[in-house]
């Protein structure tokens, strides 16, 4: 028998959030059914639906950010049985990819799709997951794979930012950039992602971290996560700015958390000598970034620059979420701070809202588990 559940689903690219019915058939061989408990709220389910499902079809079903208690294991499943805790991941590597074949799952290319078990209750029509995740509703069925076991003692409703936002701005400084101890880190853009990724680059042992932001509020919560400068891009030239802070030399590593292209640009022009810059955020469709290649001032080539692009920080989840969810036990990944506000299903509007107004973090959608 099919069970049921109530998600966020989106008809069309740009359509409206509608909360209703869905039906949850039982999980097939290699899968888990999850009731949720949580999930944050993060711009990529935005992106989803004002640009479409990341190549899959509507209806969508948002979310990609939960954790949960397993509630139905299928067939074949190792590892995973009825009533475990934990946190579901879009990024698990595929195994079978160009990256994969080659021995780097950190560079999967993720070629995962919801399986087909989720069906809106009025109509029939098929329901695919955010990024083969879909958890905003009460349970969703995923691969066995994406359900990564937690620790005791890590609440749900803060492990849940594990899946997507903490773990992308973590590994960014973590496995993307591989940030050393004692070195110069700035981060452009203090949302949920880039104090994951200040947080990253303080547990990686960061000597000074700059953070920098238009916004004052985010200015202000940077403090918290580790920032020992910030910067008002509003007021000053945030390169200048940076270059004087470091006495000219320039920073080892410069994150990018805005998804603005400009910033890619502000990030490399940031660097010292075989300086690092990772672009983390998803730009608008269609973007260009141009870099200054060539002379001096913030140049890439005399430079020796460094330009990665980090796919969800690289992660390997199995081996990175219970390591983060360590931290976070032992008192240095502070999860707690990240979340400004816990709502319900139906205010995701007012969500998305505060979440475009930089209010918050992160907020998180707290779900019935009865």
């Amino acid at each position: 028998m099919p069970s049921e559940a109530v998600g966020a689903i989106v008809d069309e690219i740009g359509g409206p959030i509608v909360v209703e019915r869905i039906q949850v058939d039982d999980p097939g061989i290699g899968e888990v059914q999850v009731r949720i408990a949580a999930s944050g709220v993060c711009h990529s389910d935005l992106w989803a639906r004002d640009n479409g499902n990341w190549g899959m079809p509507f209806p969508m079903l948002l979310g990609h950010e939960g954790a949960g208690i397993v509630e139905q294991v299928g067939g074949g499943v190792e590892g995973l049985r009825v009533g475990d805790r934990g946190v579901l991941s879009w990024a698990v590597p595929c195994g079978t990819c160009r990256s994969c074949r080659r021995g780097d799952p950190r560079r999967c290319s993720h070629e995962w799709s919801q399986p087909p078990r989720l069906r809106r209750a009025r109509d029939g029509a098929e329901v695919s997951g955010v990024l083969a995740c879909g958890t905003l509703a009460t349970r969703t069925v995923v691969h066995a794979a994406q359900a990564i076991p937690l620790p005791d003692g890590i609440p749900l409703d803060r492990a849940c930012l594990l899946g997507c936002g903490v773990s992308t701005g973590v590994g960014a400084a973590t496995q993307t950039a591989r940030v050393w101890p004692g070195s110069t880190v700035a981060v452009i853009g203090l949302g949920g992602i880039g104090l994951a990724a200040m947080q990253g680059a303080r547990i990686a042992g960061a000597e000074r971290l700059i953070g920098i932001d238009i916004a004052q509020s985010k200015l202000a919560w940077a403090a918290r996560f580790g920032a020992t400068d910030v910067v008002d891009a509003s007021a000053n030239d945030p390169i200048d700015a940076v270059h004087d802070l470091t006495r000219g030399e320039g920073v080892d590593f410069a994150f990018e958390a805005t998804g603005v292209p400009a910033c890619v640009r502000q990030a490399v022009e940031m660097l010292g000598y075989a300086g690092t810059a990772v672009a983390i955020g998803v730009p608008p469709i269609p973007s260009d970034v141009l870099l200054p290649w060539g002379g001096s001032g913030g140049a890439a080539y005399p430079h020796k620059a460094r330009l990665l692009i980090t796919d969800g920080g690289d992660p390997i989840p199995a081996e990175d979420f219970p390591q983060m969810a360590g931290w976070y036990l032992d008192g240095r990944l502070d999860l707690d701070a990240m979340v400004t506000r816990t709502l319900g299903l139906h205010d995701l509007d007012e969500a998305f809202r505060a979440m475009l107004a930089g209010e918050v973090i992160r907020s998180v959608v707290r779900l019935d588990t009865g």
